[in-house]
């Protein structure tokens, strides 16, 4: 779970690109350059993320990430279910996005909300909301690899009542997820809702005029949606993660009590274990 996002930040389009840093391997904003700016401009993140978003890849480069993320996610997949706890969205994509960045492979983490929509639709909808009457903490997060747009390692670790949680797969990994537009209900939950209406908003008017953050982030890291047997997943970004690298972070139990030393030190055999025949 997440900290509320911060009422104010700099505009990205005032953060200058060429102050001291270059983008030049997975994982560069671990710099002591980049760390400056960032100090100096919040948003400097977004220009990471973006970054990873237009640069050219080559066919080569995408093929071998279509082929590591799977075994990636299947493996950390496993240790997840054996560690049994739920939620864990933050570590596990902080610990995913490192071992993607010491293969080489760019990426990124975005927490949200996710809308959940069930076949038969008569099934309730699951929202994960982003605003509420009080603060709420952002509710999820997951990975952003290109050819990837979305890859979540916990939609099934989040709590579900009933038969929910047997509809939805452990792990989405998708390179299809179409773009998708938000709407109020898909961000807040129905008390909020109901009290902005009652003051004289219109729906149309709410996400661009209310949360004019929020809806900024969203022109640049747009929602995407994927559809599965059984459930449509609706991802609405909110804001970037910052993926630890500190000593103390690397070595501390994660996920089923091992650290991201011990899974980074296991990445090697498990991915030629893995590889197809």
């Amino acid at each position: 779970m997440l900290p509320v996002m911060p009422s104010r930040l700099s505009d990205i389009h005032a953060v200058p690109k060429d102050d001291g840093f270059s983008f030049d391997v997975p994982g560069c904003y671990r710099t002591a350059a980049f760390q400056e700016l960032l100090a100096r401009y919040p948003t400097a993140l977004q220009l990471y993320a973006r970054h990873v978003e237009a640069r050219s890849y080559s066919k080569d480069y995408l093929q071998h990430v279509r082929q590591v993320v799977p075994r990636l996610v299947r493996w950390l997949g496993a240790e997840l279910a054996a560690d049994g706890r739920p939620g864990l969205c933050v570590q596990a994509s902080a610990l995913l996005s490192r071992l993607l960045e010491d293969l080489g492979i760019w990426n990124y983490v975005v927490a949200g909300g996710c809308v959940l929509s069930f076949v038969p639709a008569n099934v309730r909808p699951r929202v994960f909301y982003l605003f509420d009457l009080q603060p709420l903490e952002v509710p999820h997060a997951w990975v952003v690899a290109p050819p990837f747009q979305v890859i979540d390692l916990t939609l099934r670790q989040q709590r579900y009542p009933g038969a929910e949680a047997k509809r939805i797969p452990r792990q989405v990994m998708s390179c299809r997820a179409l773009q998708t537009s938000v709407v109020p209900e898909d961000v807040c939950t129905p008390a909020l809702l109901k009290g902005l209406l009652l003051r004289g908003w219109r729906r149309e008017q709410l996400l661009p005029n209310v949360f004019v953050q929020f809806w900024h982030f969203l022109k640049h890291f747009p929602a995407r949606q994927v559809e599965m047997p059984g459930v449509t997943v609706k991802y609405i970004p909110a804001r970037l993660l910052l993926p630890p690298w500190h000593a103390a972070w690397e070595a501390m139990p994660l996920i089923n009590g091992k650290s991201f030393q011990q899974f980074r030190s296991k990445m090697a055999i498990v991915l030629a274990r893995s590889r197809p025949a």
